[in-house]
């Protein structure tokens, strides 16, 4: 078959649930051959004494078998890599099984400006019944032996430039939540082009709304301590049980703290924000810079700190992807 499979690995909150239901479609082109489950099961979850790719080419194989002519076929699922509230390790392990599953797939890595995607990183972990402050989510390991935070996570030319080096540069491509926002229709257009989908029509106008945004974060105070005392995947056993987040009184508090007056009063009031700003200001301009590299000028990333003006110096020498 002339198709090839196109990987989305993420990251976190960068618009891949919206892909996931809005975007990669069969309507647009796409139809997406394994979910989250099977992701989870067949390449991430294995120990890595026990890791075997053959079950994941398996499922890969019946899923292209079955692919109606001129669809394009899609796995999509953030979780490839890494998980954001433990560093993001293993990532670098995943890139390498990805390659031994499907060693011709096209790779698709979405971004989003850091100090815009760590507010959201831990708006999730609230949402996953996170109790921690703001300050001591992003003060990293907890302690000798367990894993927390870790900006290098989110130095995005380390994995971009991994991913290149395992696949070949022409066949990673990189978008930007921020492109998504600004011009929709002509990112997908992009992406659609790398991926070789010749079927892809435009967005349809009932695919275009946001996709599960976030509780403000002038809810934090209130969210956080809420969840001490409702049960969830980050806190099992409360003392006192009154929920489960995400739900229960969680949901009540987040969907009455969007509307008004807490709206209108505490608008301005920004505890996340503002911590991220103070803690990582300047913290990834390196990254960016050696990441703009790496893309050849070709991404605008701008929201960045980057200057956008494509193929500028092409000719200078790229950086090292692990530096």
């Amino acid at each position: 078959m002339s198709a090839r499979l196109l990987l989305h690995i993420g990251y976190h909150k960068t618009a891949t649930s919206w892909m996931q239901q809005r975007l990669f479609v069969p309507e647009h082109g796409y139809v997406q051959i394994a979910r989250h489950r099977e992701v989870w099961d067949l390449v991430v979850a294995p120990h890595g004494l026990v890791f075997d790719p053959g079950p994941m080419r398996r499922k890969i194989a019946e899923g292209m078998a079955s692919l109606p002519a001129g669809k394009v076929p899609v796995i999509s699922s953030e979780i490839l890599s890494g998980h954001p509230f433990y560093g993001g390790i293993g990532s670098d392990i995943l890139a390498q099984r990805l390659k031994q599953i499907a060693p011709d797939a096209r790779i698709l890595i979405s971004i989003r400006s850091q100090m815009s995607i760590l507010k959201s990183v831990y708006m999730q972990y609230l949402s996953r019944g996170g109790t921690c402050s703001p300050e001591t989510f992003f003060s990293g390991d907890p302690e000798l032996g367990f894993h927390g935070f870790r900006p290098e996570h989110f130095e995005y030319h380390r994995l971009v430039g991994l991913y290149q080096d395992l696949f070949g540069r022409e066949n990673v491509h990189v978008l930007t939540q921020e492109g998504l926002a600004r011009d929709m229709d002509a990112t997908a257009a992009r992406l659609a082009e790398f991926a070789g989908n010749k079927e892809f029509p435009g967005i349809l106008p009932t695919h275009r709304a946001v996709y599960a945004p976030s509780y403000p974060e002038y809810a934090v105070p209130l969210l956080r301590r809420l969840n001490k005392l409702q049960r969830s995947v980050l806190n099992p056993a409360p003392l006192i049980r009154i929920g489960t987040t995400p739900n229960g009184p969680y949901r009540l508090v987040g969907f009455a703290m969007r509307h008004w007056p807490f709206s209108s009063l505490l608008r301005n009031y920004r505890p996340v924000s503002d911590h991220v700003w103070r803690m990582f200001v300047g913290r990834f301009d390196d990254s960016n810079r050696q990441l703009d590299r790496l893309l050849q000028h070709r991404v605008d990333l701008s929201d960045f700190g980057i200057p956008f003006q494509e193929n500028r110096d092409v000719a200078e020498p790229l950086p090292s992807t692990r530096g």
